[in-house]
């Protein structure tokens, strides 16, 4: 007795439940040599197909199900879903759109735009995507996570935070949102919050990384070095690419005065990724620390690529300059300093610094005095217009 292709997708979805993928492929195809234009054995192949991680037969298996069955939202999400995991997001992104033409109400279909947007770095259509998803479904705990985590990006600290909370007033086992939780918290400067959302995510995964690195930072801004320490190092034994706990390793190991130790984890970040501020600060920092301020000011010109307008950037520069008797490019720094910070009082002594290198006396008093405002009384043992390099 013949096996009629409808015994064929059943057998299929039954092998597919078992986890018998290979033959679960066998069902569906014998079911589609019966009957081609069978759409379920089209897409059940397809998702056995992304299970096993075949996602480009997976697409051709979904396109042939689109061209059966071209209306149906759920089948366009389907073939995004695939496209997402061949980091194809800007296709994925307009299968979303081809979904949400078809029904705007869907709230998976906002949802998984919302999370396509976020992998293109656009994080304010990202957020527009997730509160939509949010209007048609309010108690959707990941919605509120990803919406937590664009407003993050966005540096929007306080809202992202509020976020979070509601996510996890939904969902409390979930570790995306603690993390997230903890990351808003550390960088509104409430580590010991931060450290307790970060301790609640590494009970629910004790190998989640971002929740080390998190523990980390928050640890170090509490003052406890070595325990930050230990926990950057977990991170790394877990994930040696960690750029984030590679950078905060460097910067504890700084505070602690080592600095060879700490620039020699600076420069794995920056071998992982050269456009991180953080990371041409602390080479920076340490370099001058070691004295060897030709090499940090190579440094800072780099950072000053990323970030023109941080007048701490151009105080060290001023610094660096300073170290190396180069007066006048010192004082240009310092001066931009002031320009962005008018009440940077460590700009102002070393303005006051340099004018009284270049023996331009009145001018260094005056500096001094608006130090002396600010708090600080500078006193020089150089001579005025010593500019022996």
């Amino acid at each position: 007795m013949s096996i009629s292709a409808e015994e064929w997708l059943a057998r299929g979805i039954y092998f597919s439940e078992s986890d018998r993928f290979d033959e679960a492929l066998d069902a569906y195809d014998r079911a589609l040599n019966l009957d081609e234009d069978l759409v379920p054995a089209w897409v059940l192949k397809a998702g056995v197909l992304v299970e096993m991680g075949h996602y480009e037969e997976a697409l051709v298996a979904y396109d042939r199900a689109l061209e059966l069955e071209p209306n149906e939202p759920e089948l366009w999400l389907f073939k995004g879903d695939a496209l997402g995991s061949l980091h194809r997001f800007e296709e994925a992104l307009q299968a979303g759109e081809r979904a949400l033409a078809l029904d705007p109400t869907d709230e998976t279909a906002w949802q998984f735009k919302a999370a396509t947007l976020a992998m293109l770095d656009r994080p304010e259509e990202t957020l527009a995507a997730y509160e939509r998803a949010l209007a048609l479904d309010p108690d959707e705990a990941e919605c509120w996570s990803g919406k937590g985590d664009a407003l993050m990006q966005l540096e929007r600290p306080e809202e992202a935070l509020a976020a979070f909370e509601r996510a996890l007033a939904l969902d409390p086992e979930d570790t995306d949102s603690w993390v997230g939780k903890g990351e808003a918290l550390n960088v509104l400067d409430r580590p010991e919050e931060a450290l307790t959302a970060f301790e609640e995510a590494l009970r629910l995964d004790p190998e989640e990384t971002q929740a080390l690195t998190g523990k980390g930072e928050a640890l170090a801004d509490l003052d406890r070095d070595d325990e930050a320490l230990a926990a950057f190092e977990q991170a790394l034994a877990l994930d040696d690419e960690n750029v984030w706990a590679w950078l905060g390793k460097g910067e504890v190991l700084a505070d602690q005065d080592q600095p060879q130790e700490a620039l020699a984890a600076f420069d794995r970040a920056y071998a992982l990724d050269d456009d991180i501020e953080e990371v041409w600060l602390g080479r920076a920092f340490v370099q001058m620390k070691l004295q060897r301020n030709a090499e940090a000011l190579q440094d800072i010109v780099r950072l000053l690529t990323l970030v023109q307008d941080d007048a701490d950037i151009w105080l060290m520069r001023g610094d660096a300059y300073l170290q190396l008797r180069q007066y006048k490019k010192a004082l240009s720094s310092y001066n931009r300093a002031i320009s962005l910070e008018r009440d940077n009082v460590w700009a102002w002594v070393g303005k006051a610094s340099c004018l009284h290198m270049l023996g331009r006396t009145d001018e260094s008093e005056r500096a001094q005095r608006q130090a002396r405002k600010l708090g600080v009384i500078i006193q020089f043992t150089d001579e005025p217009g010593d500019l022996t390099p």
